[in-house]
């Protein structure tokens, strides 16, 4: 969802929830409302309602100022984060030219782009058991226990 006009400001609808409730609650007024429930039940139907005539407010003071008047430009599109990104991509590149292409290795070493030190052999086994581990501890604390409270169940 958009909370602003400005490209890029685009956030998760949970997030956006999340901000709405800090908003409402301001200094800790709506903290414990979820132990009344009729409480919650009006935070529920009020919340987003107060957020937005918060956030009216807010806009409304800050239109006469000066801070009111944001650029329409990305928060990174200044020429000192371009020219990090320039090099970092330049590096990148360089780095891609001196050793080859990663995606088209063949060899079986694991190895830092940057300082070009190859893994262990320890770590690299590990790393190449990872998956099989996690399906074995995966099965063991949430499908064997899940089956066994099925059958219990029905």
């Amino acid at each position: 969802m958009n909370k602003t006009s400005m490209n890029f400001s685009s956030i998760l609808i949970d997030h956006a929830h999340e901000q709405n409730n800090a908003l409402v609650k301001g200094e800790a007024v709506a903290v414990g409302v979820t132990e009344n429930s009729s409480a919650l039940c009006r935070w529920m139907v009020s919340g987003p309602e107060m957020a937005r005539i918060i956030n009216e407010f807010e806009t409304s003071i800050a239109t006469g100022s000066t801070q009111a008047k944001q650029s329409a430009k990305h928060h990174e599109d200044t020429k000192s984060l371009q020219s990090l990104f320039y090099r970092d991509v330049t590096a990148l590149t360089r780095t891609v030219e001196e050793m080859g292409n990663p995606f088209m290795e063949e060899s079986e070493d694991l190895l830092v782009l940057d300082t070009k030190e190859i893994m262990g052999s320890v770590p690299l086994v590990r790393l190449r058991k990872v998956e099989e581990v996690g399906t074995a501890q995966f099965e063991s604390f949430i499908v064997r226990p899940n089956k066994e409270k099925q059958s219990e169940c029905f």
